[in-house]
């Protein structure tokens, strides 16, 4: 039996690559796992001791798309109960949404499973996996998972390894007839492989899965639009006068900037902070720094149409000070209200 194992993992790692990729539609798994149980079992009899098991399986997976599939399981496993002193059978079965992480052979899962061993019990669970391909038809996996009893509220953990066959259609290369070139060799032009690339990106239409990229950007290995994330920021910062939430005229501009900002970037927030300086009553700084604060709010709301949902407006009044002077240049950096709104864009990548 030895013999034959080592004889059929050698066969399948040396077949022949006979196609250049398959149209993915289904997998089928065999496995072999071990389930360590929750130590709290150990030493409960309702749970007759229940300790870790190991079992062998069957899966199938439907290929949704490049990065989603969904999966059926199905498992037997051999418990040791009693303290290790006897033995006893249960199964699994449930599905799985696997996301597939993208430029990489990892994969993350999630979904819910019913148990039924000393007791019967469901449980949702969470791991991750890596899959090796030994050839376009076959490939080795390896998981590990975290199941959560949902119904006695125990935490088991399992280790999965297995063998998975994959079924769909074989794209080949367009094969060129020698015999058939040889007897048309005065017009050799007309049996040249030709590769279509419709869009000019430098991905066969065979293999684009983003036709008519325009020209000027780049593209990944499936003529796909490259994106690259930068932040976007702007920061406001206006004064006021001497025990006044009156706006000045020449505040309107930097306000008018992040109203601005705000339309072009819609699912930003802010929230708008006033200040006082530290001379007077606390109580009144503070009342002061909120009048300060929604002085700037309803002229993003009443001026330049900001949607009232995406501001607010907090007074903060002597706390923040940013002069801890005594003069009047140190309480007039301190009487202002800032606001500061920072978020991830993403760019299309040009050819240079």
């Amino acid at each position: 039996m030895k013999t034959f194992n080592i004889t059929l993992l050698a066969a399948l790692i040396s077949s022949p690559l006979a196609a250049n990729n398959i149209d993915e539609t289904w997998k089928v798994g065999v496995f072999g796992d071990y389930i360590k149980s929750s130590t709290s079992k150990d030493n409960n009899i309702d749970w007759q001791q229940i300790e870790a098991g190991k079992g062998i399986g069957i899966d199938l997976q439907k290929i949704i798309n490049d990065q989603w599939n969904a999966r059926f399981e199905l498992a037997k496993t051999r418990y040791d109960i009693n303290n290790g002193r006897d033995h006893d059978y249960g199964t699994r079965a449930g599905i799985d949404a696997i996301y597939k992480v993208e430029d990489s052979n990892f994969y993350l899962f999630t979904g819910v499973k019913r148990f039924n061993n000393v007791k019967s019990y469901n449980a949702i669970n969470v791991g991750a996996g890596h899959t090796f391909q030994l050839n376009d038809r076959f490939s080795v996996f390896s998981e590990a998972v975290v199941y959560r009893d949902v119904n006695y509220g125990y935490t088991d953990q399992g280790f999965k390894v297995g063998l998975q066959y994959t079924f769909g259609d074989v794209k080949k290369s367009p094969i060129v007839n020698k015999a058939v070139k040889k007897a048309v060799a005065p017009t050799p032009v007309a049996k040249k492989v030709m590769v279509v690339d419709t869009d000019n990106d430098g991905v066969s239409n065979a293999h684009d899965n983003c036709m008519n990229t325009p020209a000027s950007v780049k593209v990944d290995s499936k003529g796909c639009t490259l994106y690259a994330e930068k932040t976007a920021a702007i920061n406001l910062n206006v004064t006021f006068a001497n025990n006044s939430s009156q706006l000045k005229p020449a505040m309107v501009n930097d306000i008018q900037r992040l109203a601005d900002f705000m339309k072009a970037y819609k699912n930003t927030t802010v929230d708008i902070e006033g200040h006082s300086s530290a001379a007077g009553d606390n109580a009144y700084n503070l009342m002061l720094s909120q009048k300060r604060a929604d002085a700037v709010k309803n002229s993003l709301i009443n001026q330049f149409n900001i949607d009232a949902s995406r501001l607010s407006a907090t007074g903060f009044g002597e706390t923040q000070l940013i002069s801890q002077g005594n003069s009047r240049a140190d309480h007039q950096v301190n009487r202002r209200v800032v606001a500061k709104i920072e978020t991830k864009i993403k760019e299309v990548v040009t050819k240079k």
